[in-house]
């Protein structure tokens, strides 16, 4: 609010309890901390974020160690009963106290970590979960839960070692409001199969960075997005794709070019591609 004699800030006009609601609630955690650390009136706010975004915690200015106590006093001070978002970047026990919370985004992402991270989730006890992403860690996905990962729309999967038939089957037979798959720098080997036919939201699929597959076989008749980052050696096979839009495919130069040639599959997989609006591609395709 300004005029021409003053200024009043908003937090001046509303009562302390709805302000103090509002910066404990609605703002993401890395400003409540702020908020309680540089000013008198709220440094004794009640942490009830349902945004623990601890993404930008652990830089160069904050160690691991002290990341490491920030995040147990945050959890060790938490009133709130409900997590809308929760993003961790270091593997932490926290993980299990979010599972409770009506959570529906969850991101861990331990890519800066020297192993991979052994998340002991039962993801068929989140019931509200709809985006979750996982990186450089080892899990499990229910077989055919009856309750969780029903509402899951995004699933974005990274540098996930033991990615297999079974776990893509699971994932499908388990998400059946699935929207979006990412499946990035994942080690898989032989054929990845995406079977999707009876999915009826099923609109985006990404493949990056995975040199160990040779074929790739989609089943998905509402896919409208495909996006592929690698070497242009695989066989592609859409079966039932009539709603494919858009098509962006990133191919790179693999080793092999030196003694084979790639042209005529790439050639053979362009009949996937008939029907696209938009095709976005490399040199390399023009070469």
């Amino acid at each position: 609010m300004e005029s021409s004699q003053k200024k009043t800030k908003i937090t001046e006009t509303l009562p302390d309890d709805l302000v103090d609601h509002i910066m404990s609630v609605y703002l993401p955690i890395q400003y409540v901390l702020r908020n309680r650390s540089v000013s008198k009136k709220f440094k004794d706010t009640e942490i009830r974020s349902r945004d623990l975004d601890f993404s930008k915690i652990y830089s160069v200015r904050c160690s691991q160690q002290k990341a490491v106590r920030i995040i147990e006093s945050v959890f060790n001070d938490y009133k709130g009963s409900e997590i809308n978002r929760f993003v961790l970047l270091l593997n932490h026990i926290g993980i299990n106290t979010c599972i409770g919370k009506n959570i529906q985004e969850l991101v861990l992402d331990f890519s800066k970590s020297k192993k991979v991270a052994n998340i002991p989730v039962d993801f068929s006890a989140i019931e509200t979960l709809t985006v979750l992403k996982l990186g450089w860690c080892s899990f499990k996905i229910p077989d055919n839960s009856l309750k969780g990962l029903k509402l899951l729309k995004t699933l974005a999967l990274t540098k996930i070692n033991e990615l297999n038939k079974d776990m893509i089957d699971a994932i499908f037979s388990n998400c059946i409001h699935l929207e979006t798959l990412e499946l990035i720098n994942c080690l898989m080997y032989g054929i990845l199969s995406i079977n999707a036919q009876n999915h009826k939201k099923f609109k985006s699929l990404v493949v990056s960075t995975m040199p160990n597959l040779f074929e790739i076989i989609v089943d998905a008749p509402t896919l409208e997005c495909y996006k592929y980052d690698g070497y242009c050696n695989k066989m592609v096979y859409f079966s039932r794709v009539h709603a494919l839009k858009e098509a962006k495919l990133h191919y790179n130069r693999s080793f092999s070019w030196r003694y084979s040639d790639p042209s005529d599959m790439l050639l053979a997989n362009m009949r996937a591609y008939i029907r696209v609006r938009v095709l976005a591609t490399t040199n390399i395709f023009l070469e």
